[in-house]
C-alpha cells in the first residue's frame, strides 16, 4: 500500500504542481501544497486509506471512506476495485465498481463509470481489467468483464463492451477499436512488461 501511496504523491506533485509554494518554501512543502489543494488527489489517498481499513477488517470506517470521496470530488470506488499505483483522476465525477482491476499509471477523465454490466444477455458481476498507462476520456463507460490493453486510449463518451489490445484506441457507441502501428505509451524491454 505504501508504495502505491508515493507514486500516488508522486502523481500529485507531476499533476497538481504549485511552483510559488516550491520557490518559497522548498519541494516538501510543494507537495503538501499539491495534495491539499487537489481534491482529486486527495480522493486518491482516501480510497489507498479505505482499501488498508477493508483489508484488516474494520467496520464502518470504509464505508465512510466511500462517502467522504463521493462529497470530495464526486468519485464512488467500489469494495471490490484494485488500483495500480499513480491513477491519476482529472477533475472529479468517477464512478468504479465491481470486480475491477486497474493497473498503475492510468489516467481518467471526468464522467467516467467503469464496472458491471448489468443488462441484456451479456449480464455480468464481473467488471474489466484495465491496463497500464490507459487514458480513458471524458464520458467513457467501460463496462463487464473486458479487458483494456496495457497503453491503450479510450475516446470520449466511448461505450467499451468488448476487449481492448494494447496500443490501441476505442471510440464511438459501441466502440470500435483503432490500431495503432507504434506504441502509444511506454514500451516493454526484453519481453518484460513496461515498468515491471
Amino acid at each position: 500500500m505504501f508504495e502505491n501511496v508515493r507514486e500516488d504523491i508522486r502523481q500529485a506533485v507531476t499533476w497538481h504542481a504549485v511552483p510559488v509554494v516550491r520557490r518559497w518554501l522548498g519541494p516538501r512543502a510543494e507537495t503538501v501544497a499539491s495534495i491539499l489543494l487537489s481534491a482529486e488527489a486527495q480522493v486518491v489517498l482516501v480510497y489507498r486509506l479505505q482499501a488498508w481499513l477493508r483489508a484488516h477488517r474494520v467496520p464502518l470506517l470504509p464505508l465512510l471512506c466511500r462517502r467522504l470521496t463521493m462529497l470530495l470530488a464526486g468519485v464512488s470506488i467500489g469494495d471490490r476495485v484494485r488500483i495500480g499505483p499513480g491513477l491519476l483522476i482529472n477533475h472529479g465525477h468517477v464512478v468504479i465498481d465491481g470486480t475491477t482491476t486497474i493497473g498503475p499509471y492510468c489516467s481518467i477523465a471526468p464522467f467516467v463509470t467503469i464496472g458491471l454490466n448489468t443488462g441484456g444477455p451479456d449480464a455480468s458481476l464481473d467488471g474489466p481489467t484495465i491496463g497500464r498507462f490507459v487514458f480513458i476520456g471524458t464520458g467513457a463507460k467501460i463496462l463487464g468483464p473486458v479487458r483494456v490493453g496495457d497503453n491503450a486510449r479510450i475516446g470520449a463518451n466511448a461505450v467499451v463492451l468488448g476487449d481492448v489490445p494494447d496500443n490501441a484506441t476505442a471510440v464511438g457507441v459501441p466502440a470500435r477499436v483503432l490500431p495503432h502501428a507504434s506504441p502509444l505509451g511506454p514500451v516493454a524491454r526484453d519481453g518484460e512488461r513496461a515498468d515491471d
